[in-house]
């Protein structure tokens, strides 16, 4: 079906109507309207008035005939002053980033003849996803990521072969609307909220790089784009997605008093006209009942860091049923922790591995935008943020992080090879967790970003990933891709509930199980960093146990009795010599320190003997 256009309507946003263009502007002055350009000279064309006709409260809507949609560019003025439109669908293009821009900026009006051809929302469900955040501009502008278009929307759709070969199914991009990431002017700036009520401070000599400030929340940011048409290039990057069975969410940070009737429009609009699949919500006062209970939004993926607020009983009697997510760092801290050997972690670390909502679904993350990489988080034990400015007061100093016995890059192999294991650990222990995956743009080859914890203002090779260590770190991606091939194969990881701790289908083994040095009683003493955990699929007709030992001397664990005609065997492990010891009582393994291994049942071998237990 060829897809081009959409029949919603959107009331607040300059667009083109039968009768001409349609501008809305929100403003108090009486004195106010609409400056027209030529949109290849910047030649003033005629300046506009909003009249009190076109009034109605503090909205002015007027429709101008005469001109081009394609050939202008426009601002609004209003007491005196020249404004960005703040619903700015597009914005001029040709914005290099980091470099100071004359404000007003000039908006353009994007018609919607986009041809979206037979673009379809993936619709994947929370429990088959693997999330992958990442910086736009970061992710490909290093001259190693070896992409044509470095550090845009296009840069990204040319690493969807990377994305995808190791199981990525869902990316998160850190602001992608238009923000303007120089420095800020002092006072009252229309940029920075609607009707100029936010006051922003100037910070001279810094970026933004981040994003999360307010922003022009309709338009794709004009300097992560490789043309002067952000807009096509988002669409583009969007379908592309879609053909390889990807989905796209966008981080939206908006301030505190941000009107809330508007955050519900933003999202529709992202929705309707660029197919955006899911947004993770952030700042203060996010109307999650607002936007949890419209119907367009309706089985769209909404994150957020705070729930209390919806109301699930109303959405659990709908078709869609499970599109909200829980975003926090309950799962992150005691995991890391529990990495790096803290004591009393594991009734924590089980709980958080098992957590997972009937209502909702959980992000489950060990590294993020904010906090060290994996890579840092094995190799420093505290953050290195002089880069920044701040003397070392900025980011967070309760990292939970082990530099492995040595601050910063090293030349020993063994504490090389102890950090490339506590990486694979962290990589099994968040694909052991019931809710859904993330990583960090270049976790899954070791990026380091030199133990700067809180880079919101580092614009270099410090924030851009180094496309070299896909080589260099390549047994990281490999075990990575292995993981996410052994959670697939195993639906009993891709449950929409929390796993029954009983053998409720009475088959002879509980669907989750919890096991130390005696099978079916875990050993949670503060002194403890072990435990293993088994599931059980298919009627017990498929076992799988993950051995973990995050200690640093080798530990005892039992394994339960498999089935009649199985026996154990290691799939997988972090253990470069293979994962166990076998004692005479098979059910006990010996499994080395800071380790993770699983185990599978398999048929036994014709020939082998028979185990005491068989006997």
């Amino acid at each position: 079906m060829n897809r081009k256009g959409n029949n919603f309507i959107f009331p607040l946003i300059t667009q083109v109507t039968d009768d001409g263009i349609r501008f809305c502007l929100e403003t108090s002055s009486n004195d106010c309207g609409i400056i027209i350009y030529d949109i290849v000279s910047g030649k003033e064309l005629e300046k506009i008035p909003f009249g009190p006709e076109d009034r109605i409260g503090n909205l002015c809507c007027k429709t101008v005939s005469g001109f081009d949609a394609s050939r202008i560019s426009y601002v609004y003025y209003s007491g005196g002053e020249t404004l960005t439109d703040c619903r700015a669908t597009g914005l001029l293009g040709g914005r290099v980033y980091g470099k100071p821009v004359a404000e007003p900026l000039k908006a353009v009006i994007r018609e919607d003849s986009y041809d979206w051809e037979d673009d379809a929302y993936p619709r994947i469900s929370f429990e088959e996803s693997f999330y992958y955040l990442l910086h736009v501009r970061g992710f490909t502008n290093s001259p190693s990521s070896g992409v044509k278009h470095r550090g845009t929307f296009a840069g990204i759709t040319e690493k969807i072969d990377h994305l995808r070969s190791f199981g990525i199914t869902t990316l998160e991009l850190q602001p992608a609307y238009e923000f303007i990431e120089t420095e800020c002017r002092p006072g009252i700036d229309p940029a920075y909220g609607y009707a100029g009520r936010t006051t922003v401070p100037s910070v001279p000599g810094k970026l933004n790089y981040w994003g999360y400030k307010p922003g022009y929340y309709y338009a794709p940011k004009q300097a992560y784009s490789s043309s002067d048409d952000a807009c096509t290039e988002f669409k583009d990057m969007v379908k592309a997605l879609h053909k390889n069975g990807m989905e796209l969410c966008m981080q939206f940070h908006f301030a505190p008093d941000f009107p809330e009737s508007e955050v519900l429009e933003i999202l529709r609009y992202w929705v309707v006209n660029y197919h955006v699949d899911g947004f993770h919500l952030m700042g203060i006062n996010i109307p999650m009942r607002l936007v949890s209970s419209d119907p367009l939004l309706a089985g769209t993926k909404i994150l957020n860091d705070h729930l209390d607020n919806v109301d699930f009983g109303c959405i659990g009697s709908s078709m869609q049923k499970r599109f909200i997510g829980l975003y926090s760092d309950e799962f992150e801290y005691p995991l890391r922790r529990l990495l790096k050997s803290d004591e009393g972690m594991v009734s924590a670390s089980l709980l958080a591995l098992r957590s997972n909502p009937g209502d909702f679904g959980r992000i489950n993350f060990l590294s993020s935008y904010r906090g060290f990489t994996l890579m840092d988080l094995v190799s420093y034990d505290r953050k290195h943020n002089e880069e920044n400015g701040e003397e070392g007061r900025d980011g967070s100093d309760c990292n939970y992080s082990w530099n492995c016995g040595e601050e910063g890059p090293t030349r020993k192999k063994k504490i090389r090879e102890l950090r490339l294991r506590q990486i694979k650990n962290a990589y099994s222990l968040l694909m052991l967790g019931a809710g859904t995956p993330l990583i960090f743009m270049g976790d899954e080859f070791g990026n380091s970003q030199k133990g700067n914890n809180n880079p919101y203002c580092i614009d270099s090779p410090v924030t851009w990933l180094d496309w070299k260590n896909a080589d260099s770190f390549s047994e990281l991606t490999e075990f990575l891709k292995k993981l996410v091939l052994l959670r697939k194969k195993h639906k009993v990881f891709c449950k929409d509930r929390e796993l029954y701790t009983v053998d409720s289908e009475n088959c002879g083994y509980p669907e989750m199980s919890y096991h130390s040095d005696t099978a079916y009683r875990v050993s949670d003493e503060y002194y403890s960093r072990s435990f293993g955990i088994m599931y059980c699929e298919n009627c017990g007709r498929s076992l799988i146990y993950a051995a973990v030992n995050m200690n640093w001397e080798e530990t005892t664990l039992a394994l339960p009795r498999p089935p009649k005609g199985y026996e154990w065997s290691v799939s997988l492990s972090t253990d470069p010599a293979g994962g166990s010891i076998c004692r005479e009582d098979e059910s006990l393994r010996t499994i080395p320190g800071r380790t993770v291994t699983f185990f599978e049942t398999v048929p036994k071998k014709s020939g082998n003997k028979r185990s005491k237990e068989d006997k």
